[in-house]
C-alpha cells in the first residue's frame, strides 16, 4: 500500500501542474480583456479541481495505510499560482505567438490527464478505495481537450488578419472563447438567427444597437462577424446590404461595399417606381381609370418622397466623390438611411486602419439631402490635419446618424425644438453605437486617438453620448459653437480632453449664457435658482472658465442673424472651419495630438469666486 501510495504521488508530481504553464500564459498578459477574465477563471478552478483530485486520491491511500496499522501522512500539493487578467472590458489584445504555445500545452494536457486518470483509476481500485478522483483527473483533460478546437479555429483567424502577422493581434474579447463570453441572452440568439440568414434578426441588432444601451454589442457583432463563414458574410451582404451597412462592429470598408451596393439599389427601385406612379396618376387624371381624390393624393406624396430619395441619394453620390482626390484617401459609406431627413455617415480613409480618427457630429439645419456642405467641411478637417501631421494617417467621419433640429419647425415645440434637449438625447445612443463600433473594428498597431467633434446643437449630441460611455467614447472632444452638452463641468463627460472654440459673435453659442428660469435641470434633475451664470437650456456654457475645459483661439468672424429669427443663414454659424483660419488650424492640431501648437485662450483671473453649482434637493411632494 505504500508502494501504491508512492506511485500515486509521482503520477501527481507528473499531472498536477498540466495546466500551470497555460495559466502562466496568461498571467503575463497573453490575453489581455474582454473575455480573458473568465476564461482565466474557468482555467483557475480547472486546476484547482486537478489539484483537489489527486489530494483526494493521496489523503485516501495514506488513510487505509493507517487502518491497516501502519503509518502515512497525506502530501500537501498545494500551490500558489495566480493569474490577474486585465480589467479592460469591450477589447482585447491578444498575443497571437504566445496564445499558440498555450493552445499547444492545452492540448498537451487533454492528452495526457485522461491517460494519467486511468492508471490513478487501476492504484484506487486496487487499493479498494473510491475511484471518483481519478474520474476528475480525466475530466479535467476533457475540459483541456474541448477548449483547444475552440481557440485554435479563432486564432487561425487572429493570424489571417494584417496585425496578426506583426505577433500581437488587436482583438476583441467577445467571442474570442467560446465557454468564456457572456451569456448568450437575447442578444445571442440574435446574432446566431442572422449568422444563419434571418434578416429580421439583423433588423432587431440594429434596432438595439440604435437604442446605445448596450455598450458591448458592436465588440461581440465584430467578433460575431470576423468568425462567420465568409460564405454567410456574402449572403447576408446580398440579402440585406442596408442592414449589414448600418451594422456597427462591422468592418469599415464591408460596410461602405454594402452601403453602395444599396444605393445603387435603391436609386435603379426609386426610378423604376416613379415611372409606374407616373403613369398610373396620368391615367388617373384622364379618367382611364377610375379614382377618388384620396388616392391620387396618396399617389402624389408617395411621388413626393421618392423624389426626396433620388435627392438625397445625389447628395450621397456627389460627397463621395469628394474622397480620392487632391490627396485625399477614398470616401467611405458607413452608414445610409433613405427618406424623411435622412441619415448617413461618411469617412474620408479608413477609420479601421487610421492612427487618428475624428467624428464630426453636425448641428441645426443638418439633412441628408443638404449633407454636401456638412461632408466638405469633414473634407477640409481632414487636409488640415494632414498638413498637422502628414506622417499620420487620419480618417474624418462626417455623422449625421440622428435627426438635427430644423428651423422651420419653430422653437416652441419641445419635441423638435433646437432649444430643447429632446432631439440631442434621441441622437445620442446611435453616436455612441457608432464610436463602440469604430473601437471595436479598429486594426491599427499602435494606440489610436479618437475625437468627437460637436458643432452646433451636435455638441448637446456629442456630451449627452460621452455621459452615457464615460471612459470608453473618445479619447478628447471639440466643441465649436456649442450651446452646450448637458453636463455641469468637462470632467462630467468622461473624456480625458476637452476642447472648446468659440467665436465671441455666435448667436448659437450664446445660448449657453441664457441661464435658466429656474426649475429642475432637464439632465441632472437638481433644483437650481436662476443664476446669472448658471447652467443655460444645455447644461453650463462650455467656454464659460468654470465649466474647466480648454480653450483655443478662434477668429472673430462676424456672424449674421440670430437662431430662430428671419435672416439667420447655417453656414455663417460654420466659419470654424474657413481656410487659414485659427480654428481650423488648432483643431487640425488637436486632432493630431500636437497640443503644445495649439493657440490657447488665456485663462482671465476671477475677479469673483465663481457661484456654486446648486446641489440636489429633496423632491418636493407629489413630483
Amino acid at each position: 500500500m505504500e508502494e501504491a501510495l508512492a506511485r500515486v504521488v509521482r503520477l501527481a508530481g507528473d499531472h498536477v501542474g498540466a495546466l500551470d504553464s497555460s495559466m502562466r500564459y496568461l498571467a503575463a498578459r497573453a490575453w489581455v480583456g474582454g473575455g480573458a477574465g473568465a476564461f482565466t477563471q474557468a482555467m483557475g478552478e480547472q486546476r484547482a479541481r486537478l489539484q483537489r483530485a489527486f489530494e483526494t486520491a493521496a489523503a485516501q491511500l495514506a488513510e487505509r495505510i493507517r487502518v491497516l496499522g501502519g503509518y502515512a501522512a497525506a502530501p500537501s500539493l498545494s500551490a500558489s499560482l495566480a493569474a490577474t487578467p486585465s480589467a479592460r472590458g469591450g477589447y482585447a489584445g491578444m498575443d497571437v505567438e504566445a496564445m499558440t504555445r498555450m493552445v499547444a500545452d492545452l492540448e498537451r494536457a487533454g492528452h495526457n490527464l485522461p491517460a494519467a486518470g486511468g492508471r490513478l483509476s487501476v492504484e484506487l481500485a486496487a487499493a479498494g478505495v473510491s475511484a471518483v478522483p481519478a474520474q476528475q483527473v480525466a475530466d479535467v483533460g476533457a475540459w483541456a481537450a474541448g477548449q483547444v478546437v475552440d481557440l485554435r479555429r479563432r486564432l487561425t483567424v487572429l493570424q489571417r488578419r494584417p496585425d496578426g502577422e506583426a505577433g500581437t493581434a488587436a482583438v476583441l474579447g467577445f467571442g474570442l472563447f467560446g465557454g468564456s463570453a457572456p451569456g448568450p441572452g437575447r442578444l445571442g440568439f440574435l446574432l446566431a438567427a442572422a449568422a444563419a440568414g434571418d434578416t429580421s434578426a439583423l433588423e432587431k441588432l440594429v434596432a438595439a444597437q440604435n437604442a446605445g444601451k448596450d455598450p458591448t454589442l458592436a465588440a461581440r457583432v465584430a467578433a460575431w462577424w470576423q468568425l462567420l463563414d465568409p460564405f454567410a458574410r456574402q449572403r447576408l451582404i446580398d440579402t440585406a446590404p442596408q442592414l449589414v451597412g448600418s451594422l456597427n462592429g462591422v468592418p469599415a470598408a464591408t460596410r461602405d461595399s454594402a452601403n453602395r451596393a444599396y444605393l445603387a439599389l435603391r436609386k435603379d427601385a426609386i426610378a423604376k417606381r416613379l415611372a409606374e406612379l407616373r403613369v398610373l396618376d396620368e391615367f388617373l387624371a384622364k379618367g382611364v381609370i377610375a379614382a377618388d381624390a384620396w388616392r391620387r393624393m396618396s399617389i402624389h406624396r408617395e411621388i413626393e418622397e421618392l423624389e426626396r430619395q433620388r435627392r438625397q441619394i445625389d447628395a450621397v453620390t456627389e460627397s463621395l466623390a469628394l474622397g480620392g482626390v487632391n490627396g485625399r484617401p477614398p470616401a467611405f459609406l458607413l452608414a445610409l438611411e433613405l427618406g424623411g431627413l435622412g441619415k448617413a455617415a461618411i469617412s474620408f480613409g479608413d477609420p479601421d486602419k487610421a492612427d487618428s480618427v475624428v467624428t464630426s457630429v453636425p448641428g441645426t439645419g443638418s439633412t441628408l439631402e443638404g449633407i454636401g456642405a456638412d461632408v466638405a467641411r469633414a473634407g477640409t478637417l481632414w487636409d488640415q490635419a494632414n498638413r498637422s501631421a502628414p506622417r499620420t494617417k487620419t480618417a474624418s467621419i462626417l455623422w449625421l446618424g440622428y435627426t438635427a433640429p430644423q428651423l422651420d419647425a419653430g422653437i416652441l415645440r419641445a419635441a423638435t425644438s433646437v432649444a430643447a434637449p429632446h432631439l440631442a438625447q434621441a441622437g445620442a445612443g446611435p453616436l455612441a453605437a457608432f464610436l463602440d463600433g469604430l473601437h471595436a473594428t479598429h486594426q491599427s498597431a499602435g494606440t489610436p486617438r479618437f475625437t468627437v467633434l460637436g458643432h452646433s446643437y451636435g455638441s448637446v449630441v456629442t456630451g449627452i453620448a460621452a455621459q452615457t460611455r464615460k471612459g470608453a467614447f473618445a479619447d478628447q472632444l471639440i466643441l465649436v459653437g456649442s450651446p452646450g452638452t448637458m453636463a455641469l463641468r468637462a470632467s462630467d463627460l468622461g473624456v480625458k480632453q476637452v476642447w472648446v472654440g468659440e467665436s465671441p459673435q455666435d448667436p448659437v453659442a450664446d445660448l449657453g449664457h441664457v441661464p435658466l428660469s429656474g426649475g429642475r435641470h432637464p439632465v441632472t434633475g437638481i433644483l437650481q435658482p436662476a443664476l446669472p451664470n448658471g447652467p443655460g437650456p444645455f447644461g453650463t456654457d462650455p467656454s464659460n472658465i468654470t465649466f474647466g475645459a480648454q480653450r483655443f483661439r478662434v477668429d472673430e468672424t462676424p456672424v449674421s442673424g440670430f437662431l430662430g429669427f428671419t435672416g439667420y443663414d447655417i453656414e455663417t454659424h460654420s466659419g470654424y472651419w474657413d481656410i487659414d483660419s485659427s480654428s481650423l488650424r488648432n483643431m487640425g492640431l488637436i486632432i493630431t495630438g500636437q497640443y503644445e501648437d495649439v493657440a490657447k485662450m488665456p485663462t482671465p483671473k476671477p475677479v469673483s469666486p465663481p457661484l456654486p453649482i446648486p446641489q440636489p434637493s429633496p423632491t418636493p411632494p407629489g413630483e
